[in-house]
């Protein structure tokens, strides 16, 4: 069991990868919107391979996009438990 000041420099540290991962998740949507766009240009153009490769990219940075925020998502809720150990609520004392 960590101690009550192990436990806020836990929280402490996962907040600082949380933000790092935050920068991640915008790197990896900016990089989506570029595939989309040259998939748009490949398949207006008459570029079919920058098309497809277009498509393909854009997909995958979105995959990775969602896995990304739903590791944020779970990040946000291990800090929230670890803190709620600190300062039980009102209603567990009841």
């Amino acid at each position: 069991m960590l101690t009550p000041k192990q436990a806020l420099n836990e929280a402490q540290r996962q907040k600082q990868a949380l933000r790092t991962i935050i920068g991640w998740r915008r790197v990896l949507f900016v990089l989506s919107a570029c595939f989309v766009a040259l998939a748009a240009w490949g398949f207006t153009a008459g570029m079919m391979p920058a098309g497809i490769v277009g498509t393909v990219l854009s997909c995958l940075g979105m995959v990775l996009t969602l896995l990304v925020h739903l590791s944020i998502v779970r990040g946000e809720k291990n800090v929230e438990a670890i803190l709620a150990t600190l300062a039980p609520d009102a209603k567990a004392e009841g």
